[in-house]
Protein backbone atom coordinates (compact mmCIF):
# COMPACT_ATOMS: atom_id res chain seq x y z
CA UNK A 1 0.00 0.00 0.00
CA UNK A 2 2.87 2.34 0.75
CA UNK A 3 4.37 1.74 -2.72
CA UNK A 4 1.00 2.33 -4.41
CA UNK A 5 0.59 5.54 -2.44
CA UNK A 6 3.95 6.84 -3.62
CA UNK A 7 3.16 5.89 -7.21
CA UNK A 8 -0.15 7.76 -7.10
CA UNK A 9 1.54 10.76 -5.52
CA UNK A 10 4.17 11.04 -8.24
CA UNK A 11 1.63 10.32 -10.95
CA UNK A 12 -0.66 13.14 -9.78
CA UNK A 13 2.27 15.52 -9.50
CA UNK A 14 3.06 14.71 -13.14
CA UNK A 15 -0.58 15.32 -14.08
CA UNK A 16 -0.78 18.71 -12.39
CA UNK A 17 2.62 19.76 -13.75
CA UNK A 18 1.63 19.00 -17.36
CA UNK A 19 -2.12 19.69 -17.35
CA UNK A 20 -3.83 22.92 -18.34
CA UNK A 21 -6.10 23.65 -15.40
CA UNK A 22 -8.92 26.16 -15.80
CA UNK A 23 -10.34 27.34 -12.47
CA UNK A 24 -13.75 29.03 -12.34
CA UNK A 25 -16.58 29.81 -9.94
CA UNK A 26 -15.86 31.15 -6.47
CA UNK A 27 -12.27 32.13 -7.19
CA UNK A 28 -12.20 34.83 -4.49
CA UNK A 29 -12.82 32.28 -1.74
CA UNK A 30 -10.31 29.92 -3.34
CA UNK A 31 -7.67 32.65 -3.25
CA UNK A 32 -8.36 33.18 0.45
CA UNK A 33 -8.14 29.41 1.05
CA UNK A 34 -4.77 29.16 -0.70
CA UNK A 35 -3.52 31.93 1.59
CA UNK A 36 -4.81 30.16 4.71
CA UNK A 37 -7.52 32.76 5.39
CA UNK A 38 -10.71 30.70 5.16
CA UNK A 39 -12.66 28.21 7.25
CA UNK A 40 -15.14 25.86 5.60
CA UNK A 41 -16.04 22.30 4.63
CA UNK A 42 -14.62 21.41 1.20
CA UNK A 43 -17.10 18.95 -0.36
CA UNK A 44 -16.52 16.85 -3.46
CA UNK A 45 -17.77 13.48 -4.65
CA UNK A 46 -15.76 10.37 -3.80
CA UNK A 47 -15.09 9.63 -7.46
CA UNK A 48 -13.52 13.07 -7.98
CA UNK A 49 -11.30 12.95 -4.87
CA UNK A 50 -8.05 13.38 -6.81
CA UNK A 51 -8.98 16.96 -7.66
CA UNK A 52 -8.36 18.13 -4.11
CA UNK A 53 -4.65 17.41 -4.53
CA UNK A 54 -4.36 20.26 -7.03
CA UNK A 55 -5.54 22.78 -4.46
CA UNK A 56 -3.13 21.26 -1.94
CA UNK A 57 -0.24 21.73 -4.39
CA UNK A 58 -1.34 25.32 -4.90
CA UNK A 59 -0.93 25.99 -1.18
CA UNK A 60 -4.17 25.03 0.58
CA UNK A 61 -3.70 23.34 3.96
CA UNK A 62 -6.38 20.67 4.18
CA UNK A 63 -7.58 18.19 6.80
CA UNK A 64 -9.68 15.24 5.66
CA UNK A 65 -11.50 12.16 6.89
CA UNK A 66 -10.40 8.82 5.43
CA UNK A 67 -12.27 5.57 5.97
CA UNK A 68 -10.66 2.53 7.57
CA UNK A 69 -11.32 0.48 4.43
CA UNK A 70 -8.69 -0.56 1.91
CA UNK A 71 -9.64 2.41 -0.27
CA UNK A 72 -9.25 4.69 2.71
CA UNK A 73 -5.81 3.29 3.48
CA UNK A 74 -4.71 3.87 -0.11
CA UNK A 75 -6.07 7.43 -0.14
CA UNK A 76 -4.34 8.14 3.17
CA UNK A 77 -0.98 7.07 1.73
CA UNK A 78 -0.94 9.51 -1.17
CA UNK A 79 -2.92 12.35 0.44
CA UNK A 80 -0.49 12.56 3.36
CA UNK A 81 2.32 12.99 0.84
CA UNK A 82 0.48 16.07 -0.43
CA UNK A 83 0.49 17.48 3.09
CA UNK A 84 -2.99 16.45 4.20
CA UNK A 85 -3.79 15.71 7.82
CA UNK A 86 -6.06 12.67 7.85
CA UNK A 87 -8.62 11.71 10.47
CA UNK A 88 -9.33 7.98 10.22
CA UNK A 89 -12.81 6.55 10.55
CA UNK A 90 -15.96 5.78 8.56
CA UNK A 91 -19.70 5.45 9.03
CA UNK A 92 -21.06 2.20 10.40
CA UNK A 93 -22.73 -0.43 8.23
CA UNK A 94 -26.41 -0.54 9.30
CA UNK A 95 -26.39 -4.30 8.66
CA UNK A 96 -23.46 -4.74 11.06
CA UNK A 97 -24.18 -2.34 13.94
CA UNK A 98 -21.73 -4.02 16.30
CA UNK A 99 -18.76 -3.52 13.98
CA UNK A 100 -16.89 -0.37 15.03
CA UNK A 101 -15.29 1.66 12.25
CA UNK A 102 -14.21 4.69 14.24
CA UNK A 103 -16.96 6.90 12.84
CA UNK A 104 -17.89 8.49 16.16
CA UNK A 105 -14.25 9.28 16.98
CA UNK A 106 -13.68 10.68 13.48
CA UNK A 107 -16.76 12.89 13.77
CA UNK A 108 -15.62 14.17 17.17
CA UNK A 109 -12.15 14.93 15.80
CA UNK A 110 -13.61 16.75 12.79
CA UNK A 111 -15.86 18.86 15.01
CA UNK A 112 -12.98 19.65 17.34
CA UNK A 113 -10.78 20.69 14.40
CA UNK A 114 -13.31 23.16 12.97
CA UNK A 115 -14.26 24.54 16.38
CA UNK A 116 -10.65 25.24 17.33
CA UNK A 117 -9.59 27.01 14.14
CA UNK A 118 -10.49 30.29 12.47
CA UNK A 119 -8.71 29.29 9.25
CA UNK A 120 -9.07 25.61 8.45
CA UNK A 121 -10.38 23.47 5.61
CA UNK A 122 -12.04 20.11 6.23
CA UNK A 123 -12.38 18.02 3.05
CA UNK A 124 -15.25 15.54 2.90
CA UNK A 125 -16.62 13.16 0.27
CA UNK A 126 -20.32 13.18 1.21
CA UNK A 127 -21.18 10.03 -0.74
CA UNK A 128 -18.27 8.01 0.66
CA UNK A 129 -17.02 5.59 1.59
CA UNK A 130 -19.47 3.18 -0.10
CA UNK A 131 -22.16 5.25 -1.82
CA UNK A 132 -24.66 5.49 -3.33
CA UNK A 133 -22.80 7.65 -5.81
CA UNK A 134 -23.84 11.28 -5.80
CA UNK A 135 -25.99 11.04 -2.67
CA UNK A 136 -24.95 13.15 0.34
CA UNK A 137 -24.91 11.25 3.60
CA UNK A 138 -25.85 13.14 6.75
CA UNK A 139 -22.31 13.71 8.03
CA UNK A 140 -21.56 16.81 5.95
CA UNK A 141 -24.72 18.59 7.13
CA UNK A 142 -24.20 17.53 10.74
CA UNK A 143 -20.63 18.82 10.83
CA UNK A 144 -21.55 22.13 9.19
CA UNK A 145 -24.53 22.72 11.48
CA UNK A 146 -22.68 21.84 14.67
CA UNK A 147 -19.66 24.03 13.86
CA UNK A 148 -21.27 26.84 11.85
CA UNK A 149 -18.78 26.22 9.03
CA UNK A 150 -20.13 26.82 5.51
CA UNK A 151 -19.96 24.08 2.90
CA UNK A 152 -18.24 24.75 -0.42
CA UNK A 153 -19.03 22.31 -3.27
CA UNK A 154 -16.04 21.64 -5.53
CA UNK A 155 -15.72 19.56 -8.69
CA UNK A 156 -13.26 18.88 -11.46
CA UNK A 157 -13.57 17.17 -14.82
CA UNK A 158 -11.63 16.38 -17.96
CA UNK A 159 -12.51 14.87 -21.30
CA UNK A 160 -9.32 12.85 -21.08
CA UNK A 161 -9.37 10.82 -17.88
CA UNK A 162 -9.34 7.20 -16.77
CA UNK A 163 -12.72 5.96 -15.55
CA UNK A 164 -12.77 3.04 -13.12
CA UNK A 165 -15.58 0.50 -12.98
CA UNK A 166 -16.08 1.10 -9.27
CA UNK A 167 -19.21 2.15 -7.36
CA UNK A 168 -18.14 5.80 -7.55
CA UNK A 169 -17.00 5.69 -11.21
CA UNK A 170 -13.73 7.25 -10.07
CA UNK A 171 -11.94 9.55 -12.51
CA UNK A 172 -8.17 9.88 -12.68
CA UNK A 173 -6.92 12.74 -14.89
CA UNK A 174 -4.34 12.05 -17.58
CA UNK A 175 -1.11 14.00 -18.08
CA UNK A 176 -1.18 16.86 -20.61
CA UNK A 177 -4.99 17.07 -20.43
CA UNK A 178 -7.23 20.12 -20.05
CA UNK A 179 -8.89 20.06 -16.62
CA UNK A 180 -11.81 22.16 -15.46
CA UNK A 181 -12.00 22.90 -11.72
CA UNK A 182 -15.09 24.65 -10.34
CA UNK A 183 -15.55 26.08 -6.86
CA UNK A 184 -19.20 26.64 -5.99
CA UNK A 185 -20.67 29.28 -3.72
CA UNK A 186 -20.40 28.75 0.04
CA UNK A 187 -23.57 27.33 1.60
CA UNK A 188 -24.33 28.69 5.06
CA UNK A 189 -25.74 26.04 7.45
CA UNK A 190 -28.77 26.63 9.66
CA UNK A 191 -28.31 27.32 13.36
CA UNK A 192 -27.27 24.48 15.65
CA UNK A 193 -30.72 24.70 17.25
CA UNK A 194 -32.46 23.88 13.96
CA UNK A 195 -34.78 20.88 13.91
CA UNK A 196 -34.22 17.75 11.84
CA UNK A 197 -36.42 18.92 8.99
CA UNK A 198 -34.35 22.07 8.47
CA UNK A 199 -31.09 20.13 8.69
CA UNK A 200 -32.39 17.63 6.13
CA UNK A 201 -33.28 20.51 3.81
CA UNK A 202 -29.72 21.79 4.15
CA UNK A 203 -28.34 18.31 3.35
CA UNK A 204 -30.44 18.33 0.19
CA UNK A 205 -29.18 21.81 -0.67
CA UNK A 206 -25.57 20.62 -0.41
CA UNK A 207 -26.35 17.59 -2.56
CA UNK A 208 -27.99 19.68 -5.30
CA UNK A 209 -25.18 22.25 -5.30
CA UNK A 210 -22.54 19.54 -5.56
CA UNK A 211 -24.41 17.86 -8.40
CA UNK A 212 -24.69 21.21 -10.17
CA UNK A 213 -20.97 22.07 -10.04
CA UNK A 214 -20.02 18.52 -11.07
CA UNK A 215 -22.35 18.58 -14.07
CA UNK A 216 -21.07 22.05 -14.99
CA UNK A 217 -17.48 20.80 -14.88
CA UNK A 218 -18.41 17.82 -17.06
CA UNK A 219 -20.16 20.10 -19.58
CA UNK A 220 -17.16 22.43 -19.70
CA UNK A 221 -14.89 19.44 -20.27
CA UNK A 222 -17.14 17.98 -22.97
CA UNK A 223 -17.50 14.60 -21.29
CA UNK A 224 -19.72 12.22 -23.26
CA UNK A 225 -21.01 10.63 -20.02
CA UNK A 226 -21.63 13.37 -17.44
CA UNK A 227 -21.90 12.57 -13.76
CA UNK A 228 -25.12 10.96 -12.56
CA UNK A 229 -26.43 9.70 -9.26
CA UNK A 230 -26.75 6.03 -8.52
CA UNK A 231 -24.70 2.94 -7.83
CA UNK A 232 -24.50 0.24 -5.21
CA UNK A 233 -24.00 0.97 -1.54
Amino acid sequence: MRVLGWLMYYYLRLVWFTARVQVSGNTDLRAQALQGRARFVYALWHGRLTGVTYDALQGATITGIASRSGDGEFATRFLELFGFRLIRGSSANPNKPTKQKGGAAALAAALRFLRQTDNGILALTPDGPKGPRGVCQHGVAAIAVRTGAPVVPVAWSSKHALTFNSWDRALIPLPFSRIHLIWGQALTPPAATADRTVIEEFRGEVERALLDVTLAADRNAGRAEPFCQGGAK
